[in-house]
């Protein structure tokens, strides 16, 4: 919704072309677009007007900048300066100045109250209640009728004004722009509302937007929250976002991805620049990678994850919650403890669930009451073989061991439910571990 009554209002199509006059009221020129500041911290919420592009002279023309400060009336049958002064030399654009008409006007922003990605049709105005004398960017309008009346003669605009008279404006602290589609020029953006957004949303959006967009939009979140990102994408979008950015951000977002999710996606891409990736990652994350990369991806050994914990039977249950309490790294969700024969890669012996582990007494070993008859899976059987272990079994997670039974990663019901269902609906279903 419009911040200002309608009375206070000035859509920049409307001003863009007036003419302008100097203070004793001779002619200038034409308005050829107004200027806002998008350089200092809070800038992006209300952009606030800085002056005006004037478009001046007959055959030759040329623009030149005025100041907020020299404008006088504003409004749309024309502009007023205070002064008939003006510095003529041909207007020059620098950092943080956002072209209100020709940057934003016909450009996809994200209305982030709605979560969707919307084309701005034309840009409300209005005075700005903390500067007396200001004005700023207070709405993207979106309507049809805003656009029509851009693009009709100006004799049809009061008929279309009413043919369309509902104005769907967003107020622009609830609007996304995007630097990248003012290359060549600096501006303030840093899309806190985005970054603010469920991943599964903001996936949703990205799926829509361009790729330098997308690259924006990327840069600016954290590591963790952009894989969380990419991971809601979908399987057919990922890698084509990921080599978009540059290597060490694509890197830095593999190292935070679930490791079976991270694999599927350098598999589907050419050699080298799988490789590329890998050496942008953390050199630990690279290798664990790299050993899945080495499976079939319709195998037991392509869908698997490294991401587990193994414990020695012979730890007590007391040792076993020091142990993890210590831990440096515990995966987001732990089906189940792996009980290993002996530590670190002996072979799987038996499964222990954490309600187990809390209800037992602490000094019980867990080869006392872990579960002995675990289901496992080899590494070359099939994904089809795989989803039907689980659904036969009903379990949330299962182990994949090599030929001597040493435990090599899981497989978890996610991966299962992956292989069953078509590309387009893998985003759309309930995770429970990723």
């Amino acid at each position: 919704m419009s911040l200002v009554t309608p009375v206070h209002v000035l859509n920049v199509a409307q001003t863009v072309g007036a003419p302008v006059h100097g203070r004793a009221g001779e002619y200038i020129g034409r308005l050829h677009d107004v200027v806002a500041r998008v350089l200092e911290a809070g800038d992006e919420l209300f952009p606030p007007l800085t002056g005006l592009v004037i478009r001046m002279g007959g055959l030759r023309t040329h623009s030149v900048f005025v100041p907020w400060m020299s404008v006088r009336e504003f409004g749309p049958t024309g502009v007023t300066l205070a002064s008939s002064r003006l510095d003529l030399r041909p207007f020059t654009r620098r950092d943080g100045e956002l072209l209100v008409g020709g940057d934003v006007l016909d450009k996809q922003v994200v209305d982030v109250d709605g979560r969707r990605v919307v084309r701005v049709n034309d840009v409300q105005l209005a005075p700005d209640p903390r500067v007396p004398g200001g004005w700023r960017v207070a709405a993207a309008d979106i309507s049809v009728g805003s656009f029509l009346a851009r693009v009709v003669p100006r004799w049809m605009v009061p008929s279309v004004r009413s043919r369309f008279p509902a104005n769907v404006v967003i107020s622009w602290d609830q609007v996304e722009f995007f630097a990248s589609d003012v290359p060549g020029v600096k501006l303030r953006v840093d899309h806190t509302n985005l970054a603010r957004m469920h991943p599964a949303d903001l996936a949703e959006l990205i799926a829509e937007l361009g790729y330098r967009q997308t690259q924006e939009v990327l840069s600016a979140l954290d590591d963790e929250r952009a894989a969380d990102v990419v991971e809601w994408l979908p399987s057919e979008v990922q890698a084509a976002v990921l080599t978009s950015l540059d290597d060490e951000k694509a890197g830095d977002i593999l190292d935070e991805m679930e490791k079976d999710v991270a694999a599927d996606i350098l598999a589907d891409l050419p050699r080298e620049e799988a490789r590329d990736l890998l050496d942008a990652m953390e050199p630990d994350e690279a290798a664990d990678l790299s050993r899945l990369l080495a499976h079939a991806p319709n195998t037991a050994g392509g869908l698997m994850s490294t991401e587990y914990l193994s414990v020695g039977s012979t730890l007590t249950v007391a040792e076993t919650i020091k142990r993890l309490r210590e831990a440096d790294w515990l995966p987001d969700e732990m089906p189940y403890l792996y009980v290993l024969e002996s530590e670190p890669d002996g072979r799987l012996i038996g499964t222990v669930t954490l309600r187990d582990l809390v209800l037992a007494e602490p000094e019980t070993r867990l080869d006392s009451f872990m579960v002995r008859e675990v289901i496992t899976l080899t590494l070359d059987m099939s994904s089809d073989d795989v989803a039907d272990e689980f659904t036969h079994y009903d379990l949330v997670a299962m182990p994949v061991v090599d030929d001597d039974g040493r435990l090599l990663g899981i497989v978890t019901v996610d991966d299962a439910i992956d292989v069953l269902l078509p590309n387009e609906w893998r985003p759309r279903i309930p995770r429970i571990f990723h």
